[in-house]
């Protein structure tokens, strides 16, 4: 075996790293010559920045140099920063956005009224029926989402809700009401109409079940009309 034989190096050795106070002037550690020096150069594989000026790329390692005049500064990378977590952002909001919404009007508080309804068939509603306010439905600084309200005064085109959320009444749009914020297993079709669709359903004022009259009594009572 020859003397002084080593194993060669995978990486770049550390000896042979560039020194230099100026990136245009970089020297070889040991070598004392321009870098990359002899050794080095077995180690690298060359390349070209975008600003055009060449770097080196260490062939089984991550490092790399970049020589010459640097092609950005610290103030440019943290404006790209600011600007791509900015970007980031405006693509991924918190849901909902608050900061985003106006400021809310004045409207009446109340504590949660004291009726109690739940519908059992379509055209069911009644004071204390709960329901799902659609986004728009209300002012735009109470938010773009669903917002749990009890009905307190049915009617048409609007209802007064109680909004279980901060126990403000509003006037809402009764097309703009629905029983369930969305399809669930087991229920009736009937739960996913509008509060609008419910009232339209309802039996007019005076025609309930118990007020009903015969409109042809006498072709049951009459034999001459059989």
């Amino acid at each position: 075996m020859a003397t002084g034989w080593t194993i060669r190096p995978l990486r770049l050795p550390d000896e042979h790293l560039p020194t230099g106070t100026r990136d245009t002037d970089w020297q070889c550690r040991t070598c004392t010559t321009a870098w990359p020096c002899e050794t080095a150069g077995e180690f690298l594989r060359q390349s070209r920045c975008t600003c055009g000026a060449t770097t080196w790329w260490e062939t089984r390692g991550p490092r790399n140099w970049h020589i010459g005049p640097r092609c950005y500064a610290a103030a440019d990378v943290a404006v790209r920063q600011a600007a791509d977590l900015k970007a980031y952002r405006e693509a991924h909001p918190k849901y909902p956005p608050s900061h985003y919404y106006p400021a809310k009007p004045r409207r009446a508080r109340r504590q949660k009224p004291p009726y109690r309804h739940t519908p059992t068939g379509p055209g069911d509603i009644r004071p204390g029926t709960w329901t799902w306010a659609k986004p728009g439905a209300l002012h735009p600084g109470w938010g773009d989402i669903h917002q749990l309200a009890m009905v307190t005064r049915p009617g048409l085109p609007k209802c007064e809700v109680w909004l279980i959320l901060d126990g403000t009444v509003h006037d809402v749009r009764a097309d703009q009401l629905i029983l369930s914020g969305g399809p669930r297993k087991n229920r009736p079709a009937w739960w996913e109409w509008t509060v609008a669709a419910h009232l339209e359903r309802q039996e007019p004022a005076g025609q309930a079940p118990g007020n009903r009259t015969a409109v042809q009594p006498a072709l049951f009572n009459d034999p001459a009309a059989v």
